[in-house]
């Protein structure tokens, strides 16, 4: 492990935090790095969304909904109002569960996405830092300053304000609030002593989360971190997200039905990805040819250079959290090497 030592100890001087997590059953290998203590805690940013999407197969194998389920049969009209109006329609009665869940369902995305009146939701978030955000008005924030991108099933954006409305839906088909929906169906049950949603769950602890830096500014103490509930908005360790990952792909969490419709990854994205319902799949053969024979990864990843993904081969996992979007080349670099110590 020495090797990996000395490679992270280079690392951790370029980065405002560094918690590294990598098992490997077939090298009977277990090895954690952190530049303070092995489960640090830090905020994984969007690797909640496929916390998100395991609880939505979970309410469709307790046939609760499923993935043709219209959201207006589920959500109060004036949730979805201005929501998915395109082209002078208003689709929010055509809109289904699974196309929130692939970012296809035409709503634009408050967190990063194109305004009509030049206000920019991050920029808010940074200037008013006391400032709690509530579920509503997230989506109030599209509403309001966004507009949608296309038709129902036809473009995809990946779009925070589509996970917000998940998590709606999740309470309204649970009748409890997203926060203990979760504690019940996965943090308990499965051990994750370290994982909370943050600003909701009593265990969340601000004061104990790594560095989160985004334009200069540590901002893991602010209450405006609270900006994404069901589409993020975890408090974790890069253990328990393993955890997470094995019980997932072990079948224990949903069927391997239902996780292969997760992993069913139709829709381009990013670079060397593409994403399915919830769940982004890496295939390192897209980003250079000696790669070929690497098996595909699965998983999630964040904002803040966060990447939590396991290859289902080899029973691999690859956790990593940097802290800050501007290391997010880094974060893939790290992964690319973590892969190739694994693989070659």
């Amino acid at each position: 492990m020495k090797i990996y030592d000395q490679y992270f100890d280079k690392v951790k001087n370029k980065v405002p935090t560094l918690q590294i997590y990598m098992e490997s059953p077939r090298k009977n290998l277990v090895y954690q790095y952190a530049d303070t203590y092995k489960d640090q805690r830090y905020h994984s940013a969007s690797i909640g969304k496929l916390f998100c999407a395991t609880l939505v197969f979970m309410a469709i194998e307790e046939k609760l909904c499923s993935l043709e389920t219209k959201i207006s049969n589920v959500l109060e009209s004036k949730i979805l109002e201005n929501l998915f109006v395109y082209k002078d329609i208003d689709y929010k009665n055509q809109v289904i569960i699974k196309q929130l869940l692939n970012h296809t369902s035409g709503v634009n995305d408050y967190f990063e996405g194109k305004t009509i009146n030049h206000r920019h939701f991050l920029n808010e978030v940074m200037s008013d830092k006391d400032h709690i955000y509530t579920p509503l008005e997230l989506i109030d924030f599209t509403r309001k300053n966004q507009k949608a991108v296309g038709y129902p099933g036809k473009k995809m954006l990946y779009t925070d304000t589509g996970y917000v409305l998940l998590g709606l839906i999740l309470e309204s088909l649970y009748q409890k609030p997203y926060a203990d929906i979760l504690k019940e169906k996965i943090i308990i049950p499965f051990g994750l002593k370290d994982t909370a949603l943050a600003f909701y769950d009593e265990n969340y602890d601000r004061h104990s989360l790594a560095p989160l830096v985004f334009k200069g500014q540590d901002t893991h103490l602010y209450n405006s971190l609270s900006c994404d509930y069901s589409g993020g908005g975890l408090q974790t360790t890069t253990k328990d997200l393993a955890i997470f990952l094995k019980h997932l792909f072990s079948n224990d969490l949903i069927s391997q039905e239902s996780l292969d419709q997760m992993m069913d990854a139709k829709q381009s994205f990013h670079g060397i990805m593409r994403y399915g319902l919830g769940m982004i799949e890496i295939d390192f053969k897209r980003l250079v040819p000696w790669m070929r024979n690497y098996p595909k990864l699965y998983g999630g990843l964040g904002f803040s250079s966060c990447h939590a993904f396991y290859d289902p081969v080899y029973k691999d996992v690859y956790v990593i959290n940097l802290g800050t979007p501007k290391t997010r080349r880094l974060s893939f670099q790290i992964l690319v090497k973590m892969a190739k110590w694994l693989n070659d």
